[in-house]
C-alpha cells in the first residue's frame, strides 16, 4: 500500500540567528506579529518581552490517580518541572506564563508536589503568572509563589487565556484547554497522532505541555492553520492531509 505523501507549507519557515548557528530554532508564523515564536517543545516564546508561555501542565495528575487507588507510576511532576526549567534557560526567558491548568485536581496537591514546585520557582527565579484554568479553579488554596489571574493582557493586541471559547474582539489570543492533536494517515489502517499548535479565527491554541495528559483530535474548519514538531523544528502542515 502506497503511503500518502504531502509537502509542508513554506509559510513561517523556522529561523535561527545566522551569526550563531547553534541558537534555538524558532518558528515565526505570523508576519504581523513577529514577536510570536512557536517552539518545538510545545511552547510559545514572545521575543520582545522574553515571555515563555505553556499550557495544560496538569501537575499532580498521577498522584490524583494514585489517591483513587490506581497504580500509576510517579515522577511526572518532577520531569515536567525539569523540562520547564530547561526551556526557560534555553530561551533566556524573563517571565513564565501558564495558560491554564497548571494543576490537575485538589487530590494531586501533595506536600511532595508543593516542595518540588517551591524548588522549581526558586531555581527559575522569575515571575510566574498562572492564568486560571478550569482545573486550577477547583483548588481552594493554590501553592505559594504564583500570580493567579483570569487572563493576562500584554499590550492592547494580545491576551493570554485558558479557554478559546472566551476569546473576544479583534486582538490575538493565546490559549490552551483543547489539548489539540492532528491525526495524519500513513497507511490504510494506521495513522500518526501528533500534538499540534492550532490557529483558529484569532486564537492560537497550544498543545498540552504535561507529559501525562491526553489529547483531542481536531476536526478541521475553514481557515485553520496547524503546526507540529518534526525533527526538532516546528513546521506548518496543510489541513487537507488529515480531513
Amino acid at each position: 500500500m502506497k503511503k500518502p505523501s504531502f509537502e509542508f507549507a513554506t509559510a513561517g519557515i523556522p529561523t535561527t540567528n545566522r551569526s550563531n548557528p547553534d541558537s534555538p530554532v524558532r518558528m515565526l508564523p505570523f508576519p504581523e506579529n513577529p514577536s510570536i515564536s512557536l517552539l518545538p517543545e510545545g511552547a510559545v516564546f514572545l521575543i520582545e518581552s522574553r515571555t515563555l508561555v505553556v499550557a495544560d501542565v496538569h501537575l499532580g495528575k498521577s498522584a490524583t490517580f494514585r489517591a483513587r487507588g490506581l497504580p500509576v507510576p510517579e515522577g511526572d511532576t518532577g520531569r515536567d518541572l525539569a523540562r520547564l526549567t530547561a526551556l526557560a534557560e534555553k530561551y533566556a526567558a524573563a517571565h513564565l506564563v501558564i495558560a491554564g491548568d497548571l494543576f490537575h485536581a485538589p487530590a494531586g496537591i501533595t506536600p511532595e508536589l508543593e516542595e518540588e514546585l517551591d524548588r522549581f520557582l526558586t531555581t527559575i527565579s522569575m515571575p510566574v503568572t498562572l492564568v486560571m484554568g478550569n482545573h486550577d479553579a477547583k483548588i481552594k488554596r493554590l501553592p505559594a509563589g504564583l500570580d493567579p489571574l483570569p487572563h493576562l493582557d500584554l499590550g492592547d493586541t494580545l491576551r493570554i487565556l485558558h479557554d478559546p471559547a472566551h476569546a473576544d474582539g479583534d486582538r490575538l489570543h493565546i490559549s490552551g484547554h483543547w489539548h489539540p492533536i492532528v491525526k495524519i494517515p500513513d497507511g490504510k489502517r494506521t495513522s500518526l497522532r501528533l500534538p499540534c499548535f492550532l490557529f483558529r479565527n484569532n486564537t492560537l491554541v497550544l498543545p498540552a505541555f504535561g507529559s501525562f495528559t491526553g489529547g483531542a483530535v481536531m476536526s478541521s474548519e475553514p481557515g485553520d492553520r496547524y503546526f507540529v514538531e518534526l525533527r526538532g523544528k516546528v513546521v506548518e502542515i496543510p489541513p487537507d492531509i488529515f480531513r
